[in-house]
């Protein structure tokens, strides 16, 4: 009967209060769900029970009454299938119909139908109960569900009720595993002499006693002692287990129904949610934009606001794109299923999934979010890799932040960027650092960069090209060096720019042209440092000449500059490019001799004063025609 050891089954109960659930789960299992006093003196059920059914099934027992419909979430949220009971004395009641569109909510895909309390009614009122609620199931997951009456008190109907779930049992599947640890916690104790305790449904990945977690959403450090399935002890616990896990570092007080045990590195909490919502068809009213509502995600109840992404208002039976700004951080996935209740009175009016649980704050009929949250939102993790790639225009990604950002496994994340650089969706821009970028934002960058050029070039026409840094300025605050550099060579390679030796960035095709009024400015200025030779004149001195008028003198002395004519060594000292030749060669031949100069040897070789040679000596230290040690200079590897 039972799954065999790599899975585990949970089964949950749904249904109106008073209608047998407990009572029906101690017929099947002979254990009382019940475990609360305030249960044992009302007789109704408050909170999540928990009975075992075999050696691998848990039956979760959560209550009926409209007050603890949150409580009937947590249980529902973590089924694999549902037991639906109705009695045959009341049929079909308001919880009956309200926990029916909460299974449908969390999109629970099968069940039985289970009519108690058989040895009460008539035989013309049961078939009229059953007939009833197949009316009720038109349409939804239990349309086609068997169907099997019992008496929780005779036992009649057990055995048949046993073999359906055997059969349900059998033909379900291991839950999905998305590979990184998390527990919802829904129960936490304290046992004597052990300590703490959490109790949850392992939604993904699997943990083994030793093993460091997080507790969220405070993020606190907490270990793995001991783990139980079944009253049992294991070393390790995996996807879908019904599972308590005695935990050190925390303590009982500092724990929430709702909390999340996880593993380290990839879960993190958020005010905003970015969400599909469905709008049931039993609402009352449209839903309007930043309502009140209860959230239930999970294990948790959080209230909140409503923002809808692409209305204005959402009507019943429609559905939408949404963003929750809620009152307290929630730690959910993509994918996650939630149910909303209205504020007051507490009724259930919609629900949906998770598309994005790390969202920042978000407007309305934003175009680009909205698509992108549709392409999320199929759960395809092809998809959320090459979105989270596209996301990150200004830095790439490392393997590691990806995986962060998706709660993904690094090895799964590697695998699929691997795909889509074959694809020619990705690329390596960094080998080195491991840094992967879009190929569509690649494109984005090089349109960018292209438009940039042209509009400076149409303002600056005597400029050779803009500064390098300038150029990523303009592009964004934050852009990545590394991704910048590789940008650029790949245009440069491509023939669409060209990068000077101090690296000014031009259109590959562009030239200076030189009008009559700026080129004799150039022959003046460069007249004056053939003239100056190791003594040259400052920029203000050239000024103060008065060669002609100043905006056209400043133009015709950046233009030298950005064209090589002059060189800037540095400390606002420029020579002509034919001295810093001479010099350069003149420092070799004295190398290659004598082995290594000092800044005053140097300073009579050109007859000059330290003022000049030191920063020309500097700026041959940076083009390694120099090396500098201690006092002296030798001469750099590839001059010897």
């Amino acid at each position: 009967m039972p799954p065999d050891k790599k899975r585990h089954i949970v089964v949950g109960t749904a249904g109106h209060i008073d209608h047998g659930k407990s009572a029906l789960i101690k017929a099947l299992t002979g254990y009382d769900p019940d475990r609360l006093k305030e249960e044992k003196e009302r007789g109704m059920t408050t909170d999540l029970g928990f009975a075992f059914l075999g050696k691998d099934v848990t039956i979760i027992d959560v209550p009926g009454h409209e007050k603890f419909v949150r409580h009937m979430v947590a249980g529902a949220s973590t089924i694999d299938f549902v037991m639906f009971v109705i009695a045959a004395d009341d049929g079909i009641m308001p919880q009956t119909i309200e926990h029916l569109e909460v299974l449908k909510l969390l999109e629970i895909k099968k069940g039985v139908i289970v009519i108690t309390k058989k040895d009460l009614v008539e035989e013309d009122m049961l078939h009229f109960v059953i007939e009833d609620t197949k009316k009720l199931m038109i349409g939804s997951f239990l349309e086609n569900a068997p169907i099997v009456a019992v008496s929780n008190t005779t036992g009649e109907g057990i055995d048949n009720l046993k073999k359906i779930l055997d059969e349900l049992i059998a033909q379900t599947q291991a839950k999905k595993d998305r590979g990184i640890f998390r527990v919802s916690i829904d129960r936490c104790f304290i046992i004597k002499g052990f300590g703490t305790v959490v109790a949850g449904t392992v939604l993904s990945g699997k943990i083994k006693v030793g093993d460091t977690l997080e507790l969220l959403p405070g993020k606190k450090k907490i270990k793995v002692r001991g783990i139980q399935v079944h009253n049992k002890k294991v070393e390790e616990a995996t996807t879908g287990f019904r599972t308590a896990i005695n935990i050190v570092g925390a303590e009982k007080d500092e724990i929430k129904r709702g909390d999340i045990i996880a593993q380290p590195g990839y879960y993190e909490s958020s005010n905003y949610l970015n969400v599909s919502l469905y709008l049931l068809k039993s609402a009352e009213k449209p839903l309007k934009n930043l309502t009140r509502l209860r959230v239930h995600l999970g294990t948790k109840e959080i209230m909140g606001r409503i923002v809808l992404l692409d209305k204005k208002t959402l009507q019943p039976g429609d559905k939408a794109m949404a963003q929750f700004r809620l009152e307290m951080p929630a730690v959910s996935d993509v994918g996650d299923r939630y149910v909303i209740r209205t504020y007051s009175p507490q009724t259930t009016i919609g629900g949906g999934s998770i598309i994005d649980p790390k969202a920042t704050k978000a407007k309305g009929f934003d175009e680009k979010l909205i698509e992108h949250l549709q392409k999320v939102e199929t759960g395809d993790t092809v998809i959320m890799v090459e979105e989270n790639l596209l996301a990150n225009f200004e830095v790439p990604q490392k393997i590691d932040e990806i995986a962060h950002d998706l709660n993904l496994p690094q090895t799964e994340v590697k695998t699929i960027v691997e795909t889509l650089i074959i694809k020619n969706k990705a690329i390596l821009c960094n080998k080195t650092r491991g840094l992967y970028y879009s190929q569509h934002n690649l494109e984005k960058l090089y349109a960018k960069i292209l438009d940039i050029l042209k509009d400076y070039h149409k303002t600056n026409p005597t400029d050779i090209g803009i500064p390098k840094l300038e150029l990523m300025k303009r592009i964004c605050k934050i852009m990545d060096k590394s991704l910048m550099n590789y940008t650029l060579d790949k245009m440069s390679d491509q023939k669409s720019i060209k990068i000077s030796s101090d690296n000014k960035i031009s259109l590959f095709d562009f030239t200076v042209v030189l009008d009559k009024e700026l080129d004799a400015a150039i022959r003046k200025i460069e007249r004056l440092y053939l003239d100056a030779a190791y003594k040259p004149p400052s920029y203000d001195a050239v000024l103060e000449q008065k060669l002609g008028d100043e905006k056209i003198i400043k133009n015709a002395h950046r233009y030298m500059i950005d064209s090589g004519i002059l060189i800037s060594v540095g400390e606002s000292i420029v020579f002509h490019n034919n001295y810093v030749a001479q010099a350069k060669e003149k420092l070799i031949e004295f190398l290659k001799k004598n082995k290594e100069i000092r800044i005053s040897q140097f300073r009579d070789m050109l007859g000059a004063s330290r003022k000049y040679v030191l920063p020309l000596l500097i700026y041959f230290d940076t083009h390694d025609v120099t090396i500098k040690r201690g006092d002296v200079r030798i001469l750099g590897q590839k001059y010897r």
